[in-house]
């Protein structure tokens, strides 16, 4: 399974994403601005190694206050039409 794990930290603004890659089961981090400081997109074998492992040890983080998951239920990622939408994008430049 995957999920999204939103992380909130008591001191906003400080980078998470380099200490989070290092947590095994962490597939990508991002430092992010707004509600949360940062979201990882994990993978698990189950719900609870998903909880049990990695969402314990990002709370173990210093700093970590809250790591909210959200397994997924469906991706639309690397479908034929994402794909061509991200490639319109990139190519709708004044000439």
């Amino acid at each position: 399974m995957r999920a999204y794990v939103l992380i909130q930290t008591e001191s906003h603004g400080e980078p998470l994403a380099r200490r989070l890659m290092a947590i095994p089961g962490v597939l990508s981090a991002e430092d992010v601005s707004g509600a949360y400081d940062a979201v990882v997109l994990a993978g698990a074998g189950s719900t609870r190694h998903l909880v049990e492992q990695i969402i314990a040890r990002i709370l173990s983080l210093p700093g970590v206050t809250r790591a909210l998951p959200a397994p997924l239920i469906r991706s639309l990622a690397g479908s034929p039409d994402t794909e061509s939408l991200v490639g319109q994008g990139s190519n709708n430049r004044a000439a």
